[in-house]
């Protein structure tokens, strides 16, 4: 067995331990915890390269949250996601979710990240980010950051500004800056993301998901 091979199992054995204690905790403070499962995909429209697709799954309890993602460290490259939610406040509302993955693939690595949410009224801020340590080379070391800006100015629309750092495709700006806009329907959700709008590098997604 290569030392790429040992690093990936040493990596899958850490995560599973990961699981395997927040289960453990999850079933200490309660015997049947309340799952709520979400899928999402985004189509990624790029003028000038191959447009690709990247989808997520999420599993969470009140505590615990777990995610799979594909296409979004690298193309053709899995990442499984484990972490502890953290929910608090009244009047404001935070979720703050620190958590580590493993990922394979094209890229092999380990990478903690965190996601978070702050609500207010009729404004929310969310943000994930994540730092990707590459088995085979320190160059491909790599911080991945996402964060919305939203407003809801009714029920149904939530709409606002969006920045995205990825290295999957070519831009000419580190940090593409753009806005978007999504719709709501019991449980399903569309939403159009339009990055570099009127400039150069422009970009769309168009993205669904559904809760369950």
């Amino acid at each position: 067995m290569n030392t790429n091979m040992t690093r990936n199992c040493l990596s899958l054995l850490i995560v599973f331990f990961s699981l395997g204690l927040c289960a453990q905790d999850e079933q200490k403070e309660s015997i049947q915890p309340k799952w709520k499962f979400s899928v999402w995909a985004e189509m990624f429209i790029l003028p000038d390269e191959q447009d690709y697709f990247n989808p997520t799954f999420y599993a969470r309890t009140d505590k615990l949250h777990l995610e799979a993602r594909y296409n979004y460290e690298d193309y053709n490259t899995v990442s499984l996601w484990a972490g502890r939610r953290f929910l608090f406040g009244e009047s404001v509302k935070f979720i703050v979710v620190p958590m580590a993955a493993v990922v394979f693939g094209n890229t092999n690595g380990l990478s903690p990240g965190l996601e978070f949410e702050i609500m207010w009224k009729k404004f929310d801020l969310y943000s994930e980010s994540e730092h990707v340590f590459d088995f085979q080379t320190q160059d491909n070391n790599f911080f991945y950051q996402y964060g919305e800006l939203a407003i809801r100015p009714i029920q149904p629309i939530r709409a606002g500004l969006v920045v995205q750092r990825t290295r999957l495709f070519e831009s000419e700006r580190e940090l593409q800056r753009g806005v978007f806009s999504e719709y709501y329907y019991k449980n399903f959700r569309a939403g159009v993301f339009w990055f570099s709008p009127f400039g150069e590098g422009e970009y769309w997604i168009a993205s669904v998901s559904m809760d369950f």
